[in-house]
């Protein structure tokens, strides 16, 4: 190994993300959140090292993917999340058939029902109507309980979810501030969303996006409409940094 290769910055996500989790009670977490803030943050101790290295555009690279990477990290520990950065691993069904039928049945297995029915999409259908053709396995540790899982359509909830990553959804009407949830629209043709709680009213629901140029969107206080809260992610969308030689 070459001196240059062995002073080539080594990004390990989980270091990072804990040492950024501690600076977080000292900080405006907003501001943490846009790049740039981050990079002073880390530099700080060793700043003429850290800009050396990212005039180079590979290591500029690798940081900004150690970036995204470590955002969605962190925005899962917030949101309650349990984070896995690969795709769900799809096993074939004992028996095809709705949600409520094979729900229980998918769980005794150790895996979800997974529905094909995009979680944004404003698509007509009732949820609980969708057949479901694949079953997802639940990673180790996993409660098996009233749970569905669904694919994501859309980006406003980047950089923790992209479109056609998987959440598993548990069936409740709860709702808690902070955490994700999956809820139909009434204005959108029974469509769903997959959006953070904002607010919890007497009459209203506000659900925000992760990314703010998204907006908001605000529900009735039915728990009718509240499919259930998001406990895992599987990430198809999770950059790896480059790393040398």
């Amino acid at each position: 190994m070459t001196h240059d290769e062995q002073d080539r910055p080594t990004w390990d996500g989980d270091a990072i993300a804990e040492a950024l989790g501690r600076e977080l009670a000292r900080h405006d977490d907003v501001a943490l959140w846009s790049y740039e803030p981050f990079l002073e943050w880390l530099g700080a101790d060793h700043r003429a090292r850290a800009e050396g290295r990212t005039r180079a555009s590979d290591d500029a690279d690798a940081m900004h993917g150690c970036g995204r990477r470590l955002r969605a990290r962190l925005l899962a520990r917030q949101c309650g999340v349990g984070l896995v950065e690969a795709a769900p691993r799809f096993i074939t069904p004992t028996r095809r058939g709705v949600p409520s039928v094979v729900m229980e049945e998918a769980a005794a297995a150790g895996a979800a029902v997974c529905v094909d029915l995009s979680a944004a999409a404003g698509a007509g259908r009732a949820l609980w109507d969708e057949p479901a053709e694949q079953w997802v396995a639940l990673p180790a540790g996993v409660p098996r309980g009233r749970a569905i899982a669904l694919r994501v359509a859309g980006e406003s909830m980047a950089p923790l979810l992209h479109s056609g990553d998987t959440v598993l959804v548990e069936l409740a009407s709860t709702l808690t501030r902070g955490r994700i949830v999956v809820a139909r629209h009434p204005s959108l043709e029974d469509g769903y969303v997959c959006k953070r709680v904002e607010r919890v009213g007497r009459k209203e629901v506000l659900l925000s996006s992760l990314d703010a140029a998204y907006g908001t969107v605000t529900i009735p206080r039915d728990a009718r409409l509240v499919v259930g809260t998001v406990r895992i992610v599987w990430r198809t969308h999770c950059p790896v940094p480059a790393t040398s030689g």
